[in-house]
């Protein structure tokens, strides 16, 4: 009897050691997969600098960019131009400083190295701005334009635009945009309503 006995507890015990030698055993053959596809924004750091080269070509005018990476998916950041020319070309030339607080929003871009692919970005505009009054486009652009009054034009918009991002932190970004003014000097006839946002920037993130 005490024969029987032992060998139903020998046998219990080595059945939950068997048991418990198993469970041990998936808990250690448990991989970590890591899903790079979700990569922080942050590879090359949260900060960005650009310039818009095709201001510069054309005008030429500097065109500047300050971007701070918040996640992949969204920044916000300044943006600075001065203009160098005195040739009247649409808004752009009247144009003479302006600083451009915005905000964007990222799509399709969760891979890589985050805060790239499409954009739209809302934007505010504080210019300066010399005042075309009552003339035509012809007067201005045979008077002396530095004669002008400056003036301060406040104006809201959109860009919409698409950036690439290298794996050595460089950035190439096509963008289009417009911002409505919103003070009173575009009632006065020859200062535009709207002025347009076009270029191409190069950058790095670092």
């Amino acid at each position: 009897m005490k024969s029987i006995f032992f060998s139903i507890t020998f046998l219990f015990l080595f059945t939950t050691l068997t048991a418990q030698e198993q469970e041990e055993e998936k808990v250690i053959k448990v991989e970590i997969v890591k899903d790079s596809s979700f990569e922080a924004a942050d590879t090359f750091g949260n900060n960005e600098i650009r310039v818009n080269f095709l201001d510069l070509f054309l005008f030429p005018a500097f065109h500047g960019y300050y971007e701070r990476i918040i996640d992949e998916n969204s920044s916000y950041g300044t943006g600075l131009f001065v203009n160098f020319g005195e040739t009247y070309s649409s808004d752009v030339v009247q144009r003479r400083f302006a600083i451009s607080p915005y905000y964007r929003l990222y799509f399709l871009n969760r891979r890589d190295f985050g805060a790239k692919g499409l954009f739209v970005e809302l934007f505010s505009s504080f210019a300066s701005a010399k005042d075309i009054g009552d003339n035509d486009l012809y007067d201005v652009y045979y008077d002396d334009f530095d004669d002008r009054d400056n003036i301060f034009r406040v104006s809201v918009g959109a860009t919409i635009g698409r950036k690439w991002i290298t794996r050595s932190g460089y950035t190439f970004e096509p963008f289009i945009g417009v911002g409505r003014y919103l003070d009173s000097h575009s009632s006065t006839s020859g200062n535009p309503e709207a002025h347009l946002r076009l270029g191409f920037s190069i950058g790095k993130r670092y």
